[in-house]
């Protein structure tokens, strides 16, 4: 009878230093999954709002329908608007920066200074860069990285429709 006292009076501790011991690399794994959740959350949200802005900017229409007011007062400024309608929560208008560059077609894409800025005309070949500064949520990465945010990029190429020109 008294061996098994023993044994349970040696085992007393066991448990509180086993969780002292694989409690930080826990937390330290689940902070990770979360950081890296939260930045392919942004990327993905980015990407779909590029898609969605670049699909809207070929039809050369002045704003959506669905966009809620105010109106628009250019189509760059619908992009940036339908961009930030896709990613209330993730995406915040001051850290997205976005260029419309219009050319006469896929060739001038790979030529300096054949861009202009902006949505572009009927037929013409656009180019639709987005750049987000994403902060970290754990300042873990910020001292492994040397950096307080991580930058996602989007870039789409559409053709725009054979719109009347307006």
């Amino acid at each position: 009878m008294t061996r098994p006292r023993r044994a349970r009076r040696c085992r007393r501790g066991a448990i509180v230093l086993e969780f002292a011991l694989t409690g930080p690399m826990l937390l330290a794994l689940m902070m990770t999954v979360l950081e890296g959740a939260w930045q392919a959350l942004t990327a993905a949200t980015l990407d779909v709002g590029a898609r969605e802005a670049s699909r809207f900017g070929a039809t050369g229409a002045a704003a959506p329908d669905w966009l809620p007011p105010p109106a628009p007062a250019t189509r760059e400024e619908a992009v940036r608007r339908i961009v930030l309608h896709y990613g209330p929560h993730v995406l915040h208008q001051d850290r997205l920066s976005i260029t419309v560059a219009a050319y006469a077609g896929p060739a001038a894409l790979g030529t300096p200074g054949a861009a202009q800025a902006g949505a572009g005309e009927a037929g013409q070949t656009v180019l639709y860069d987005l750049s987000y500064q994403q902060p970290f949520l754990t300042p873990v990465p910020a001292l492994m990285l040397g950096r307080s945010s991580l930058e996602h990029r989007s870039r789409m190429i559409v053709r725009n429709e054979p719109f009347p020109p307006g």
